[in-house]
């Protein structure tokens, strides 16, 4: 994610916090995967406030790993939507590649694992996708 944020355009940081270890039980490439697209389209669309957050806690039996930026965020009435394929906020507006298909694989990832993900505007501006896992036991 650092590396693709320094690429073609602005640098935008990309901060990483948390509590780590935490471990889940489940299919690891598949996970990392779907927390991939997700910090991936908060660079490649969030990124214009020049920062994306990561943040990992663990509390009673479900880590959390959040991603937030300071981008446009998502118009209200799309948020419900944002999971499905092939998803494109504001397509004629953004001129960034891609096929939204990202979080719709996030999503069947995680709910795979037993866990859920959902998105929400940020006040401020922003987005925030929020994965939830339970721990391995």
């Amino acid at each position: 994610a650092r590396f693709e944020a320094g690429d073609d355009g602005p640098t935008i940081e990309v901060e990483i916090e948390g509590e780590p270890p935490a471990t889940v039980r489940g299919a690891p490439d598949l996970l990392w995967r779907a927390v991939e697209n997700v910090v991936r389209n908060a660079v490649k669309h969030g990124g214009a406030g020049g920062r994306v957050d990561i943040r990992l806690v663990a509390r009673g039996p479900l880590v959390h790993v959040e991603v937030l930026d300071r981008g446009p965020g998502i118009r209200d009435a799309d948020l419900p939507t944002v999971f499905e394929p092939f998803f494109r906020s504001n397509p004629g507006k953004n001129n960034i590649d891609g096929h939204g298909l990202g979080l719709a694989i996030a999503q069947r990832v995680v709910h795979a694992h037993g866990g859920s993900i959902v998105a929400r505007n940020r006040d401020g501006g922003g987005l925030q996708v929020a994965i939830a896992l339970p721990l391995a036991a």
